[in-house]
C-alpha cells in the first residue's frame, strides 16, 4: 500500500515538474524511443534546456538598460583612447575619407583587403551629421560613439532573453545586470571594432535560437541576417554564427525559407564586396585569408607583437576578471550538463583562436558575455542552496562591483598586459583617465581657421587621430612623411606647415615659430608670420606602406606597390611675379 502511494506521489511530482510544463518540443524525445531520442531536435532541446516563460518580462528590464546606456555614453563622451590603431586606421578614417574627401589610406584600403561594412556604416553616420550641419569633429565623433554605445545594448539584452529560456528568471535577472555593468563591456561599448559589433549580434541571434517559437517569417529572415552580417563583419566569429544557425534550422519547421534567407544575405555579402572593390564576389574577405595565412610563416620583428602561445587566451582572461572566471568556469563543470551549451560556445572560440598565430584579446570578446551568463547561473544555484541567500547576494554583489570599478580604472593587477597585442609608446590604454591630449589638440586644430598645415613631427599616422580629428583639407605630415621637409631650412617649412605638433621636448626648434597651445604633454607651435599659403596637396589621401605591403604582393603576385612619397604630390604653386632679386618659387614635386 505504502509503496503504491510513494508511486503516486512521484508521479504527481513529475507531473507538477517545470520539465512537465515545457512545451513538447522543448521535452524532446523524453517519452520516445532510443532512436528518436538522437534526432537532431532532441539533441539541441535537451542542450538548450529550454523552458516556458511563465512571468512577465522583469519590470527593471527598460530602467537597467538605461542605465546601462547612461555608463557606456559617460565613458564614451569621457575622453578618447585608442584601444588598437585599427579603431582609427581601419573604421574612422576610411569613412571620413569616403564622406568628406581627406584621410589616411592604409594598406588593407589600398590592396582591397578590407571590408567596407564597418567603414561604410560609420561613413552613413557622419553623412547624416553633415546633411545636417553637424560635420564637424565635435559633433560627430560623440555622435558615432554614442550610436555604437546603443548598439552595444543588444548584448545585456539578449543575456537576459537567452538566460530566461536557458536557465532561470533570476539567472536571466543577473545576466542582465551583469551584461550592463561589468567593466569591459562597459568601457568598450563605443569602439567601431569588428569584435564588438559582431558579439551584439550574435548574442541577438543566440537569444532568438532559444525563442518559444521560430515559425514566424520574420524571425527566419532576421535570424539569416544577423548570422550572416556577423560572419561577414567578424570572419572569425563564421563558425559560431553557423552553429548557432544550425540551432536555428533544426528547431523551426521553416528549414527551405531559412536557407533561402542564409544563401541570399551571403550572396548580397558578396556583391556588396566586390562592387566596393571593383573587383570578384568577396575580394577583400579572399585577399585578407591569403596574407593571414602567409603571417603565420613570418617569424620576424615587424610580426613579433602578435605571437603568442597557445594558452594566452586563458591567461588574458583570468588577469582581466581577477581571476573570476577561471571560478566560474569550474564551478559551472560541476554541473556539467546544465551549462555544456555555453561552454561549448566558449571552447569554440578559443580553440580556433588558439590556433591562429596572431592573438590579441580583443579577439575572443564574444566570450566575455557567454561566461557572464555561466557565472550568472552558477550564483543563482549557490544562493538557492545556502541558507543565507542574502548574505551571497551581497557579497557577489560586492565582488562583481569592486572588479569592475577597479578594471575600469585600470587598477586590476598585470591588467596592463591584457590588451597587449599591439602596443605603441606613444599612448597608454586607460578607460576613464590619463587619456591620450592627441585627440584633444587634432579637434582644438580642426576648430582652429588658422591652420594651413600640420605636421605631427614625433609620431607615425597609426599613433594619430588621423583626419578623422583634424578634420580640417590641408596637407598633414606625420613622423616619416615629415622628411619631405627640411626641418633644418626654416623657410621651407614655413612654405609648407603652419602648425607643428609633437611631445614636449621633442618638438623641434625652427626659427619663425612659436608656442600656441599645450595640451598635456603635447604642444603646438605656431607659425609666427601666418599670412602667408603653404604648399597644398593634389589629394589628401597619403598611401602609408606597412611590413603587410610585401605579405600582399607575396600572396598576390602582380600587385601594384603603394606608391612612392606616400603618395603625396603636391599642386603646382601659381606663378606670379616675384619681386627684385627674389626668385620664383619652384614647382617641383616629390
Amino acid at each position: 500500500m505504502a509503496r503504491n502511494v510513494n508511486r503516486a506521489r512521484r508521479r504527481r511530482s513529475k507531473a507538477d515538474s517545470p520539465a512537465s510544463r515545457e512545451p513538447r518540443a522543448a521535452r524532446g524525445s523524453q517519452g520516445g524511443s532510443v532512436a528518436e531520442s538522437w534526432r537532431p531536435l532532441a539533441v539541441f532541446d535537451r542542450a538548450l534546456h529550454l523552458r516556458e516563460e511563465s512571468e512577465p518580462v522583469w519590470k527593471f528590464f527598460p530602467l537597467v538598460l538605461a542605465l546601462a546606456f547612461a555608463v557606456r555614453a559617460a565613458v564614451a563622451l569621457s575622453g578618447d583612447f585608442l584601444l588598437h590603431p585599427d579603431e582609427v586606421m581601419q573604421y574612422l578614417e576610411p569613412a571620413h575619407r569616403l564622406v568628406f574627401g581627406n584621410g589616411i589610406t592604409f594598406w588593407e584600403f589600398f590592396y582591397g583587403a578590407r571590408s567596407w561594412l564597418i567603414p561604410g556604416f560609420v561613413a552613413g553616420i557622419l553623412k547624416a551629421f553633415d546633411l545636417v550641419g553637424l560635420g564637424e569633429p565635435r559633433w560627430y565623433v560623440g555622435g558615432v560613439e554614442l550610436v555604437f554605445c546603443a548598439i552595444s545594448l543588444a548584448i545585456p539584452a539578449a543575456m537576459y532573453f537567452f538566460a530566461r529560456r536557458h536557465f532561470s528568471e533570476a539567472a536571466a535577472r543577473v545576466s542582465l545586470v551583469a551584461g550592463a555593468f561589468w567593466y569591459e563591456l562597459v568601457s568598450l561599448a563605443h569602439k567601431p571594432m569588428t569584435e564588438f559589433v559582431a558579439t551584439a549580434l550574435l548574442l541577438a541571434l543566440l537569444a532568438l535560437c532559444a525563442r518559444p517559437s521560430l515559425e514566424r517569417a520574420g524571425t527566419v529572415w532576421l535570424c539569416a541576417a544577423l548570422a550572416v552580417l556577423a560572419g561577414a563583419i567578424r570572419v572569425q566569429y563564421a563558425p559560431l554564427a553557423l552553429l548557432l544557425l544550425g540551432v536555428v534550422f533544426v528547431r523551426t519547421e521553416k528549414k527551405a525559407q531559412l536557407a533561402v534567407a542564409t544563401g541570399l544575405f551571403v550572396f548580397t555579402v558578396g556583391v556588396f564586396d566586390g562592387i566596393t572593390w571593383d573587383g570578384l564576389l568577396f575580394h577583400s574577405y579572399r585577399a585578407n585569408f591569403l596574407v593571414n595565412l602567409a603571417l603565420g610563416e613570418v617569424l620576424s620583428e615587424d610580426f613579433a607583437a602578435y605571437l603568442r602561445p597557445p594558452y594566452q587566451y586563458l591567461a588574458w582572461l583570468w588577469t582581466a576578471s581577477a581571476g573570476l572566471t577561471a571560478l566560474c568556469l569550474v564551478a559551472a563543470l560541476c554541473n556539467l550538463r546544465r551549462h555544456a551549451f555555453l561552454l561549448a560556445l566558449i571552447a569554440l572560440i578559443l580553440l580556433m583562436h588558439s590556433a591562429q598565430v596572431h592573438k590579441e584579446y580583443r579577439f575572443i570578446f564574444v566570450v566575455i558575455p557567454l561566461g557572464l551568463m555561466v557565472g550568472a547561473n552558477v550564483l543563482v544555484n549557490v544562493w538557492d542552496r545556502v541558507g543565507h541567500p542574502f548574505l551571497v547576494r551581497g557579497l557577489a554583489a560586492a565582488v562583481f562591483v569592486s572588479v569592475s570599478i577597479a578594471g575600469i580604472l585600470h587598477a586590476l593587477p598585470y591588467q596592463e598586459s591584457v590588451h597587449a597585442g599591439f602596443r605603441v609608446d606613444a599612448w597608454t590604454l586607460r578607460y576613464i583617465h590619463d587619456h591620450d591630449p592627441v585627440f584633444a589638440a587634432y579637434r582644438y586644430l580642426a576648430r582652429n581657421p588658422e591652420v594651413k598645415g600640420v605636421a605631427h613631427v614625433d609620431r607615425g599616422y597609426y599613433e594619430l587621430a588621423g583626419y578623422y580629428h583634424l578634420h580640417r583639407k590641408v596637407p598633414f605630415y606625420d613622423r616619416e612623411t615629415v622628411g619631405l621637409l627640411d626641418l633644418k631650412d626654416p623657410s621651407a617649412v614655413s612654405a609648407r606647415v603652419s602648425h607643428i605638433v609633437a611631445q614636449a621636448g621633442r618638438e623641434p626648434k625652427i626659427a619663425g615659430y612659436s608656442l600656441d597651445k599645450e595640451f598635456g604633454n603635447i604642444r603646438i607651435l605656431k607659425r609666427e608670420r601666418n599670412d602667408r599659403p603653404v604648399r597644398q596637396w593634389q589629394s589628401y589621401a597619403p598611401v602609408i606602406p606597412t611590413a603587410f605591403d610585401a605579405l600582399y604582393r607575396k600572396t598576390h603576385p602582380g600587385a601594384r606597390a603603394t606608391p612612392r612619397s606616400w603618395g603625396i604630390r603636391f599642386v603646382e604653386p601659381a606663378r606670379t611675379e616675384a619681386p627684385a632679386g627674389v626668385g620664383r618659387q619652384s614647382g617641383a614635386t616629390p
